[in-house]
């Protein structure tokens, strides 16, 4: 599906399907005035009727409409006209999406809402965003696919050629980000037997041969052990599989030698919890525990694409934690890359072991500042539900810029606080920290073992464990935080 920008009449345009927003209000748009001359208003007939209201989403497809050229006309209500058009985006496209199908439209034409210089960068960027997002299945290994929409291009008509400019930069960082998305949610929702750290080296060797402008280096198990990352091989040592950790560079700042930004994700391609096993319901849900590598590969392939004029360096820590007659058990004593011990307590608090050995191996970028995404904790849920991602770091202007992208990209996230108060609870009697301090603060405990090991940078930890994917007869990864990291990196660009 591709999308266009056009600044011209939509009524001219030779599509089989015009799109049509309609204000809850009396007062409409100059194009729906326009189209209500042409039809003898038929649209107000509507709503005198009751059959339409152009309550926000709201749908109506009307048919052969005299001196219409498009064989079909999709009302599409957009609220009241005080209400932020930008917010709407999402939800405007989320009800566009669902008709797409029954359109059965090659080319479809959609009239913009009345926008400002300042709405509508934002309101094209997300509508594209939307509208390729719901359209995303991932039927892969099902008999029956889902039927194909048959739309090959949408044109987003802009009156105003003030506009036409930024609106074009909304539709290519849109589309970038929107294709992004759909890479990592495809990797996350690969099953676990075809999902290993095997499967992320090899697709990110595929994003190279795919992009000159990035390559990749990969560190099998022999190599892990040389640099000394234990606490990483501990996790992996029941499985089958390798342990195997990726980095992905990508240089397109002016100084190629300038100081990059570092992403690290966890890759835990299954998690069983090990020997501190995790109860079965829901377990099968422990293959979205690798979402933040997934995140990682999504942000490395959205600025490849768009060439940004900034430095990135993507890790991937793959890995698989299982119980098995070689698995680490709790009450192991681990020596980290960073030379600090770790108690284990609890087998099933495997992320911030991968992750921390991999914090201390990404200190030889001299990082700007560093990252990591990670499903970290059940704990996350609990305190901020499956709407926001969890952020807290080192530095305070770090996570204010990321909650500001997060905002403006409408990808949540809140920050958490992170004090010496919470750091008593991960003390350990017979090692330098534990890996587990029980529930309490359980997300904050977390990131504070982290944070033992990010001394040396300007670090930022995100939690999405409640926004990576979600479950039930929707169940399936959301593709989060991407956008909001490309935001950031967008930010940093400018």
């Amino acid at each position: 599906m591709n999308f266009e920008i056009k600044n011209n009449a939509v009524f001219k345009q030779k599509v089989d399907c015009l799109i049509l927003p309609v204000y809850q209000d009396k007062t409409q748009l100059d194009t729906l005035q326009e189209f209500e001359q042409l039809t003898h208003n038929l649209v107000s007939g509507l709503i005198k009727k009751g059959d339409f209201h152009g309550k926000l989403g709201e749908t109506l497809v009307l048919y052969n409409v005299p001196n219409i050229t498009a064989s079909k006309v999709l009302l599409i209500g957009i609220g009241d006209k005080k209400s932020n058009i930008v917010d709407s985006a999402n939800k405007i496209s989320q009800s566009v999406a669902s008709q797409l199908t029954a359109l059965n439209s090659k080319q479809i034409a959609v009239a913009m809402p009345n926008l400002t210089k300042t709405e509508v960068y934002s309101f094209v960027r997300r509508f594209i965003e939307g509208i390729i997002y719901n359209c995303y299945h991932f039927d892969q290994y099902q008999s029956t696919k889902a039927d194909k929409i048959k739309t090959e291009k949408i044109v987003l008509s802009i009156t105003d050629k003030t506009l036409v400019e930024q609106a074009k930069l909304g539709l290519t960082h849109g589309s970038a980000i929107a294709k992004g998305v759909a890479a990592t949610r495809t990797i996350a929702n690969q099953p676990s037997n075809v999902c290993n750290a095997q499967y992320l080296a090899d697709s990110a060797k595929q994003l190279t041969e795919q992009f000159s402008n990035l390559k990749a280096s990969y560190y099998d198990e022999k190599a892990l052990a040389k640099l000394g990352m234990n606490a990483y091989l501990a996790v992996g040592q029941g499985s089958q599989n390798e342990s195997i950790m990726t980095v992905i560079e990508y240089h397109g700042a002016k100084d190629k030698k300038a100081q990059p930004i570092v992403f690290v994700g966890k890759g835990l391609t299954f998690d069983s919890g090990g020997i501190s096993i995790k109860p079965s319901a829901g377990m099968d849900e422990m293959k979205y525990d690798m979402c933040g590598a997934a995140t990682v590969y999504g942000v490395m392939q959205t600025i490849a694409e768009l060439n940004l004029p900034v430095n990135v360096i993507g890790v991937m820590a793959g890995c698989e934690n299982m119980p098995g007659t070689g698995a680490y058990r709790p009450g192991d004593i681990l020596t980290t890359l960073s030379g600090q011990t770790v108690e284990v307590i609890n087998t099933d608090a495997e992320g911030r072991l991968v992750l921390c050995d991999v914090l201390t191996f990404v200190e030889r970028f001299k990082p700007a500042c560093v990252i990591d995404i990670a499903t970290l904790t059940g704990a996350c849920i609990v305190a901020l539900g499956h709407h926001y991602t969890g952020i807290m770091g080192n530095d305070n202007k770090l996570v204010e810029q990321l909650v500001t992208a997060s905002n403006q990209s409408n990808d949540k996230a809140w920050q958490l606080p992170l004090d010496d108060d919470f750091q008593q609870q991960i003390k350990s009697t017979c090692a330098d920290i534990v890996n587990s301090a029980g529930r309490d603060g359980g997300t904050i405990t977390a990131a504070c073992f982290l944070s033992r090991f990010t001394k040396n940078y300007h670090w930022a930890h995100l939690d999405i464990a409640g926004t990576a994917w979600v479950s039930g007869a929707k169940k399936g990864a959301t593709g989060r935080p991407v956008s909001l990291l490309v935001e950031y990196l967008l930010q940093q660009a400018r």
